[in-house]
């Protein structure tokens, strides 16, 4: 009997970390608040967006690698453009509208970024959800942890 207690008081008062969900964000025209830390990465280009070793061009992108995963779904079940719903995202490139919001864009900056999201149309949106920037706060400035960089990069490169 006291098995059962103890089960039944782990089951309903100790919530298990497995149970953790992921934040919902939604797909444009909802404004979505997200956080993370600024990486800015090479990837292939144009012409076959494939590999720079082999000759393409190479492509500089801000990309903001988010405190925690995110699951993207549709904006009141309306479907615009090719917007599908995501689950897990963990980076998203960035869409930056001004020369001042570049400016803000540094290797390991903490940043609050609000925006609107849209899933990945052409060969130059190298990951499969980005986010059009409206307003970039910077929390904290930093360096970001080369290994972390490091794995970033090689996802970069396998885009």
């Amino acid at each position: 009997m006291w098995f059962i207690r103890l089960l039944i008081l782990l089951l309903f008062f100790i919530p298990p970390i497995s149970l953790a969900k992921n934040q919902t964000v939604y797909f444009e025209p909802k404004i979505s608040e997200l956080s993370g830390r600024i990486a800015i990465l090479t990837v292939p280009g144009p012409p076959n967006y494939l590999s720079i070793r082999k000759g393409d061009k190479k492509e500089i992108g801000a990309y903001l690698i988010l405190d925690k995963p995110i699951d993207v779904k549709l904006s009141s079940n309306v479907q615009i453009g090719n917007d599908e719903p995501e689950s897990n995202i963990s980076i998203i490139q960035l869409v930056l509208q001004n020369d001042e919001d570049w400016k803000m864009m540094e290797n390991g900056n903490h940043v609050y970024i609000n925006g609107t999201l849209f899933h990945a149309v052409w060969a130059r949106h190298h990951t499969s959800v980005l986010l059009d920037a409206k307003k970039i706060k910077i929390i904290s400035k930093g360096k970001m942890n080369k290994n972390k960089l490091a794995a970033y990069l090689r996802h970069a490169q396998n885009l």
